[in-house]
């Protein structure tokens, strides 16, 4: 078969053949069966081991296995492959630093001593350290990614600000369109508003859903624009075809008479 940039290999799960999950958990550890440290990959196993270690202070090797096939394994994982995984994951953490290893009785444990996260993925899609380096290089580090944050939320804020006038009156033309409109509990909705207690009627949370695109990056702010425009748009259609009311017949009026004044007209 000719050879396609976009091909892969396909995984090998051989070594897991004939071996209980213990023995797969030793031989992996000892040896790493997938994994780099120039991609997302690091990123990816930080994110993964301060969710294993959430709420506590160490894993022993007797425990590792299931603590992590609780929280990441699936249905159709075997007990030697989540052994496989979990074993390759932990190697991984020690290697980046981002675990301590230490052996209790003839048996590793592992703690993590800084709970938030070493290693992201920068935007060129690059494994890059921003904790737990060396004094003078964490320093540097950490005023480079101050400067860029306040850029960031400079940007943010100036954006956020010139879309004001064009949420508020799409937001007003819902509301006035269709004054039972609902801010539902859904997933761009919830993202927007996690303190509105959704769903809620968008009279009722108006000032909030003016203020909502402040807190998002301007990627989100375009999204979050859009989504309104959409829902305003569909108000204005719905409005416009909405058929009319059925007209009720109006009511005989009274003439005031009584029965008596009327029978007396009559004879005139």
């Amino acid at each position: 078969m000719a050879w396609h940039r976009y091909r892969r290999e396909a995984p090998d799960y051989s070594h897991l053949a004939g071996r209980t999950p213990e023995q797969v958990f030793a031989a992996t550890y000892a040896r790493p069966t997938f994994g780099d440290s120039h991609g997302e990959w690091p990123a990816r196993v930080n994110r993964q081991l301060v969710n294993l270690f959430e709420g506590r202070d160490r894993l022993h090797v007797n425990e590792a296995v299931a603590v992590y096939g609780a929280m990441f394994a699936e249905p159709r994982h075997t007990p030697a492959f989540t052994a496989d995984r979990a074993a390759n994951t932990l190697n991984w953490g020690v290697r980046l630093g981002i675990l301590t290893e230490a052996v209790e009785r003839g048996r590793y444990v592992w703690t993590m001593p800084d709970r938030q996260p070493r290693w992201e993925t920068d935007s060129k899609g690059k494994a890059r350290q921003v904790r737990g380096l060396p004094d003078g290089e964490q320093a540097d580090l950490n005023r480079k990614r101050a400067a860029a944050a306040k850029a960031r939320a400079t940007i943010q804020e100036r954006e956020a600000l010139a879309r004001d006038a064009a949420i508020e009156a799409l937001v007003n033309d819902i509301i006035i369109l269709n004054p039972d409109a609902v801010a539902p509990d859904d997933g761009l909705w919830r993202e927007a508003l996690p303190n509105a207690g959704l769903p809620q009627p968008l009279i009722a949370i108006r000032p909030m859903v003016l203020e909502a695109h402040h807190a998002m990056e301007p990627r989100r702010q375009r999204r979050w624009h859009s989504h309104l425009a959409v829902i305003a748009e569909r108000a204005r259609w719905e409005a416009y075809y909405r058929p009319p009311l059925p007209m009720q017949p109006a009511p005989a009026e009274d003439d005031g008479l009584s029965a008596e004044d009327a029978a007396a007209l009559e004879g005139l």
